[in-house]
């Protein structure tokens, strides 16, 4: 393959490490080359538990994937998500000194906009640029640089984290011998594998169900205008299942997959199964209808909340196509059904993404068959995002922003307040 670019992505999630090495050739064409996945429950709700535990699934997940790659990795992005993410929709304005827009004015209307909104205990972890206004016209541009104008106002959504945290994690990789190139928040992520071009231009809302967090993202006119992440997941169903019955957290996970659903109303009230808990020689009666009462009034609480977030933001009336859920949580039978009665609204489960592909560069049939299969895992799918987003028009955009090169002075001047209500800058944005 030539012209071609190898990135590395780690997702961590609450019950494994997930590494991904893909071979980019274009945006439309990625072909996985390795990956690596470690069991691992010491990155819970954004906290390291467990550092050398969690250091040392790492490096495994690492190795798995530079072997069945057969590459070494030096650096890597780095996607998760994390409570104590704090977002918001920014402006940058900047008095154009050349006549022309430069890259330069670009990096002062990101910093303009960060010293506005960015306080010094938090990270700016991710940011995605909305669109760029010039001068007083009432319509944004994608893209201002070599343009005539005046001022430019770049309007940005940003996504930040405490700076600890921040530390804490970049401090944690370096222990794994690695480099972070960039952090990105997982709901971005998954909405770049999930979500159609149709979607986000029409309205559309994102629900990534995790185990210990529910990561949320808006889209309307192809701009991401609103991000939040819940610390509620499928642990706490297996949690419920784990208390209610009397069994162990892993009895309660199996039980949950085998005869787990959370649509009710496709059970019969009458039915049971007799179940036997390992190690023990006393079988247990359970009764599958309250198995799904248990499973449904918390589904109920992870989705009341994410209405209660789009409410808060004023955005239902925004999200025109609906929900899109993706996420291991969003996999327990009866999930769709049941999403569309309680929400009243469109919702559908994420599709495999065309573009992502298994890269055949083995000599046996064997390798290649299992590569192939955990290409078609969707436990993988918010890492295969992170591949997709690296080669979005979202990314591009947003990069200019930050070159490396141009020094990141800071202007002082009188630029407008953006002290605005959420309300009325989403409709400076839309």
């Amino acid at each position: 393959m030539k012209n071609t670019e190898n990135l590395v992505v780690v997702h961590l999630s609450a019950t494994a490490v997930y590494v991904v090495i893909g071979s980019v050739v274009s945006a439309r064409d990625i072909r996985i080359m390795g990956v690596g996945q470690v069991k691992n429950s010491d990155f819970y709700q954004g906290q390291i538990k467990h550092r050398e535990r969690l250091q040392g699934a790492i490096k495994q997940a690492i190795q798995e994937a530079e072997d069945t790659a057969n590459c070494r990795v030096h650096s890597l992005w780095l996607t998760m998500a994390t409570p104590e993410l704090l977002s918001k929709n920014s402006a940058g304005n900047v008095r154009v000194e050349d006549e022309f827009v430069r890259a330069k004015d670009m990096v002062q209307a990101l910093s303009n906009a960060k010293s506005q909104d960015l306080s010094s205990e938090y990270y700016l972890m991710h940011c995605c640029q909305q669109g760029i206004y010039i001068d007083n016209q009432e319509f944004m541009v994608d893209d201002a640089i070599d343009m005539v104008a005046h001022n430019i106002t770049v309007m940005y959504h940003m996504m930040m984290m405490p700076v600890a945290g921040r530390q804490n994690i970049q401090k944690l990789l370096q222990s794994c011998d690695v480099g972070i190139d960039h952090i990105v928040f997982d709901a971005v992520t998954s909405a770049e594998y999930s979500l159609m071009s149709e979607e986000r231009q029409q309205g559309v809302c994102l629900v990534d169900i995790g185990a210990s967090t529910t990561s949320i993202c808006v889209y309307k006119e192809n701009k991401l205008i609103f991000t939040h992440c819940i610390a509620t997941g499928s642990h706490e169903v297996t949690m419920d299942i784990s208390a209610d019955v009397g069994i162990s957290m892993i009895e309660a996970e199996k039980l949950k997959k085998s005869h787990g659903t959370v649509d009710v109303n496709s059970v019969d009230p009458s039915s049971f199964f007799l179940f036997k808990p390992q190690g023990s020689g006393d079988e247990i009666n359970i009764g599958i209808y309250n198995l799904a009462r248990i499973i449904e009034a918390r589904y109920v609480q992870i989705f009341t909340e994410v209405v209660r977030q789009l409410h808060e933001a004023d955005l239902l009336g925004y999200i025109d196509k609906g929900i899109v859920l993706t996420g291991g949580g969003s996999a327990i039978k009866g999930m769709i059904p049941f999403a569309k009665k309680l929400l009243k609204m469109p919702v559908v489960l994420s599709n495999t993404h065309p573009a992502i592909s298994a890269y055949n560069h083995f000599d046996n049939d064997e390798s290649f068959k299992q590569l192939n299969l955990q290409v078609n895992d969707r436990a993988y799918q918010t890492a295969f995002g992170t591949l997709l987003y690296s080669q979005s028009e979202q990314f591009r955009r947003s990069e200019k922003s930050e070159p490396e090169a141009i020094q990141k002075n800071r202007v002082t001047g009188v630029f407008q307040s953006a002290g605005q209500r959420f309300a009325s800058v989403l409709k400076k944005i839309l």
